[in-house]
C-alpha cells in the first residue's frame, strides 16, 4: 500500500473542485452575486485562508464569467491593465467579434486579435496607468454588455492598488467604474486595514459594498477532510487529522502544508512524533531561508516585540519591557505596528499572534 502511496495535499495553489471542501455557508452568497450584475462586494480574511479558492469554485458553479488579477503581482498600472483584458473571455459566437473590435478600437488607440481576444499593442507608458486602466475597465463593462453574461471582475490582494495608484486609489476606481452596469466588482485582500480603508464612513465605497468575512473552517470538518484526503492518496491509517489542525492553526493553507509533509513522513513508514516532527521540518529547514530574510530586515525592537510574542508574553506590559531592556512603551507600539503592517503579526481577539505559525516556532527555536 505504501509503495502505491500519492500525496493527496496541495498548498502551492487554489483547491480545484475535488480538493476543495466545507463552506456551505458563504458560498451561495458568493455564487447568488456572481449570477447577477452591477454588484460590489469585499471578502476579506486572513492570509492563506482560502479565499482565492472559496472565489474560483464559486465561480465554477456559478458559470460565470470570472477575471481574476492578483493586483500584488502588477508591476504598474498599465501591467495590470493589461492582465485584466488578458483575462476576458474571447468571442467566440458568430457576429460578436465584429462588434467587440469596433468597441476595442474605441477605447484604444492600438489594439490586436488574438484568438478572439483584444489585446494592447504599442508601449504602455507608466504616467499613462490610470487612463490605460480606466479605458480597460470600461471596454470590459461593454464588452459584457454585448456577450449579455454576468462577468465578475475580481481585484484580489486590493489593497496593493494604493502601491500603484497612490492613497487615492478607492477614490479614482469609485470615479471609474460608478457608471459601470454590466460587470460586478468583487475586491479581497488579507491586510487587516482593508476593512476600514473600504468603508469608513470617510471611505470611498462606504455603504456600497456587501462584506464577507472569510474565517476559519470548523477544526472537526478539516480533520475529517484530512482523513478523508489521505486515503484517497492510498493511506487507510492517517490517524493525524486533529493533530494537524490543532497544530497548524485556524488557516487552511497552513493546514495543508503541515499534512502533505505528514503524509510524505507516514507513506514512508514513520509514525511516532510525525506531526511534531513535519512542523519542525517545515519552521526550521524548509521555509529557514525566508525566515531568516524576514529577520534581517527587523530592526532590534521589532525582533523583541516577536520573541515576546513567540514566548507567550504580553509584549507591552511594563514587566515584559524590563526583561527585554526596551526603555518606551511607544518604542515598542512602534515595533508592533511596523509587524502588524507587514503582517508577522495579526490580531485575533485583539491579542496578538503571529500570523504563521511555522515562523512563530522559528523565532521559538532561534531566540536562545
Amino acid at each position: 500500500m505504501r509503495s502505491k502511496a500519492s500525496n493527496p495535499f496541495f498548498f502551492e495553489s487554489p483547491s480545484d473542485r475535488w480538493a476543495f471542501t466545507d463552506r456551505e455557508a458563504i458560498m451561495p452568497r458568493i455564487i447568488a452575486f456572481m449570477s447577477e450584475r452591477n454588484r460590489r462586494m469585499l471578502i476579506h480574511g486572513r492570509r492563506r485562508t482560502g479565499k482565492t479558492s472559496l472565489m474560483q469554485n464559486a465561480a465554477q458553479k456559478a458559470g460565470a464569467t470570472f477575471l481574476y488579477c492578483d493586483v500584488s503581482k502588477a508591476a504598474s498600472l498599465p501591467e495590470l491593465a493589461k492582465k485584466l483584458l488578458e483575462s476576458a473571455p474571447p468571442a467566440e459566437e458568430p457576429g460578436l467579434l465584429g462588434k467587440v473590435l469596433g468597441i476595442a478600437k474605441k477605447h484604444f488607440k492600438t489594439v490586436a486579435l488574438a484568438a478572439g481576444r483584444v489585446t494592447l499593442s504599442g508601449e504602455l507608458k507608466p504616467e499613462d496607468g490610470v487612463h490605460t486602466l480606466e479605458d480597460v475597465l470600461n471596454y470590459l463593462n461593454e464588452q459584457a454588455g454585448i456577450m449579455d453574461k454576468p462577468w465578475t471582475i475580481c481585484l484580489d490582494e486590493f489593497q496593493d492598488i494604493q502601491i500603484l495608484m497612490g492613497s487615492r486609489a478607492a477614490w479614482q476606481l469609485r470615479g471609474i467604474i460608478q457608471g459601470h452596469r454590466n460587470v460586478n466588482f468583487l475586491f479581497s485582500g488579507s491586510d487587516h486595514r482593508l476593512v476600514k480603508w473600504m468603508t469608513s464612513p470617510d471611505a470611498a465605497f462606504f455603504k456600497q459594498l456587501t462584506q464577507l468575512e472569510v474565517g476559519p473552517i470548523e477544526p472537526a470538518h478539516l480533520a475529517d477532510w484530512i482523513q478523508r484526503r489521505a486515503k484517497i492518496g492510498g493511506l487507510a491509517r492517517f490517524a493525524y487529522g486533529q493533530d494537524i489542525v490543532a497544530m497548524a492553526g485556524p488557516c487552511t493553507g497552513d493546514v495543508v502544508r503541515l499534512a502533505k509533509v505528514v503524509f510524505d513522513m507516514a507513506a514512508a513508514g514513520r509514525t511516532d512524533g510525525v506531526v511534531h516532527a513535519g512542523f519542525d521540518a517545515i519552521a526550521l529547514v524548509e521555509l529557514n531561508t525566508e525566515f531568516g530574510a524576514y529577520w534581517r530586515e527587523m530592526a532590534t525592537a521589532q525582533r523583541l516585540m516577536m520573541r515576546a510574542v513567540a514566548a507567550g508574553k504580553q509584549p507591552l506590559a511594563a514587566a515584559t519591557l524590563r526583561e527585554l531592556g526596551i526603555k518606551t512603551p511607544s518604542s515598542a507600539q512602534r515595533a508592533i505596528v511596523g509587524l502588524e503592517h507587514k503582517q508577522h503579526l495579526v490580531r485575533i481577539d485583539s491579542k496578538l499572534a503571529f500570523d504563521n505559525p511555522f515562523f512563530r516556532r522559528w523565532v521559538e527555536f532561534n531566540g536562545t
